[in-house]
């Protein structure tokens, strides 16, 4: 929970750059970058707070063991889903407004029980345990791209 914390406070960081792009890097700017990655963590937390932990199947995922063992998400391989793309407009207060809200959901994921879960379209179910993992290795490379668009 600790990484994702200090990621978090390194998204906020970024915010009054929201607007900054470089197309060489990516065709969306940092506020697009910390915009997807506030709302994937939310909503995924959501999801998992919101799952009945009895109905946790595990189940083997290639591409899920792939992703967590090399910690990295190959860059501009996978779509992201309509339901995590930003929808209206990205302003500073809507950036600040998403952090507040994914600190108050780190919290209470780590409250939850091991086998709540949420469904990732790629990797199926993840549990608890898991989804600290993917909360953590999608934010960095989100922060990735940002820190490459700032160089």
């Amino acid at each position: 929970m600790e990484k994702i914390v200090k990621q978090l406070a390194e998204l906020s960081t970024y915010i009054p750059q929201s607007d900054r792009q470089n197309v060489s890097v990516s065709n969306a700017n940092i506020g697009w970058q910390i915009d997807h990655s506030l709302r994937v963590m939310n909503q995924v937390i959501t999801a998992l707070l919101s799952s009945n932990p009895a109905e946790y199947k595990p189940k083997f995922n290639w591409r899920k063991s792939y992703i967590f063992f090399t910690k990295k998400i190959p860059r501009g391989k996978v779509r992201a889903p309509k339901g995590v793309l930003p929808t209206e407009e990205i302003t500073e207060s809507s950036l600040i407004s998403s952090v507040e809200q994914a600190n108050k959901n780190i919290v209470l994921l780590g409250n939850c029980e091991p086998n709540h879960f949420f469904v990732h379209p790629f990797f199926g179910q993840v549990n608890v345990r898991e989804t600290f993992v993917f909360i953590e290795v999608h934010t960095e490379h989100h922060l990735k791209i940002i820190r490459d668009i700032c160089k």
